[in-house]
């Protein structure tokens, strides 16, 4: 492949506003077609970022992939179509980088990466989080057995989401399948997910709705396969952002607070601070696009993707039943 990556961007609304400054950023990057069903947002797109001002349009991303000369796609559209735009983009021999959440349901998951092993391409998921030093920094201590055996989890997210999304389609069940606890919240289970390594093995939730149609605030306990605990509150009905992860390990803990790292190693009384550094791309569309060069490898795969929304598709269940869900 040339050190040219052409990318085809499903969806133009707010989210890809975003993806365009960086991939501008990335000399390997060529955004060369758009589709979106509303113009007026491929129009927005084009007024903010003007090199964009020639780029080929689409209606559909079916023409576009049809039609388009390209070699991966970003998927930025509501979360009820990711499963068919990214199965289509692999069977048109795409590469994919897709929002979060990847799908909206177990079997999508699986259906996708049935998929992407056919196609022999690339499935990543814009969870930027894996890119950031202060989450490589915790994964790389625990996957190394420097922290210990992880024993518990606690996280908190809050976000004033009910009312930031309220008349959205976010909002819509049949088109984001799901609220908070799919959306931001999304990135909190996917990352405590990753860093730890941990497979759940049984999940209660409670679930407050507001009498919207999708979840707001999720309270949710989680035992692991290896005995850990853990404790994740999503609350989509917080005045402010505000996040707070903490994992207590046999030898470490660390705490992270509005994205700043604090740790504690065993055998020591100091709390050490480790500033947030990136290691290698510095988010998820560079890394995407030298993942497609054979430069790095895709730092968020599909089976991320999966394992998020078994645990998400878990708490849903438990909310409905009031019963303890075994994965």
């Amino acid at each position: 492949m040339a050190e040219q990556v052409k990318l085809g961007l499903i969806g133009t609304g707010g989210i890809m506003h975003s993806h365009v400054g960086q991939l501008l950023e990335v000399r390997e990057a060529a955004i060369s077609a758009l589709t979106d069903p509303d113009p007026s947002r491929i129009e927005r797109l084009k007024r903010h970022f003007p090199p964009l001002a020639d780029c080929p349009t689409y209606d559909g991303h079916a023409r576009m992939l049809a039609d388009a000369e390209l070699d991966a796609v970003l998927i930025a559209s509501p979360h009820n179509v990711h499963c068919q735009q990214i199965v289509d983009s692999l069977r048109a021999g795409l590469h994919v980088l897709t929002e979060k959440p990847m799908v909206c349901s177990i079997e999508d998951a699986h259906k996708v990466m049935e998929e992407e092993k056919k196609a022999g391409k690339l499935v990543g998921i814009s969870y930027q989080r894996h890119t950031q030093g202060e989450f490589r920094f915790i994964r790389k201590q625990i996957e190394g057995g420097a922290a210990g055996e992880v024993q518990f989890v606690s996280a908190f997210q809050g976000q004033n989401w009910m009312k930031g999304t309220a008349g959205s389609w976010r909002q819509v069940h049949e088109i984001s399948c799901g609220g908070q606890l799919n959306d931001s919240g999304s990135h909190l289970i996917d990352i405590i997910l990753w860093v730890t390594g941990l497979a759940p093995r049984k999940v209660s939730a409670e679930i407050e709705s507001f009498d919207c149609e999708v979840d707001i605030n999720s309270a949710l306990a989680v035992e692991f396969t290896n005995g850990a605990l853990a404790t994740i509150a999503v609350v989509g009905n917080c005045p402010m952002w505000w996040e707070d992860i903490t994992i207590s390990c046999s030898e470490w803990t660390f705490f992270v607070r509005q994205g700043q790292l604090t740790y504690c190693t065993g055998g020591r009384a100091e709390v050490l601070s480790l500033q947030s550094t990136h290691y290698g791309s510095r988010n998820a569309d560079q890394n995407f696009v030298n993942a497609v060069l054979g430069r790095e490898e895709v730092l968020a795969p599909s089976i991320c993707g999966l394992r998020t929304i078994e645990l998400t598709e878990a708490a849903w269940k438990s909310g409905e039943t009031g019963k303890p869900v075994l994965l």
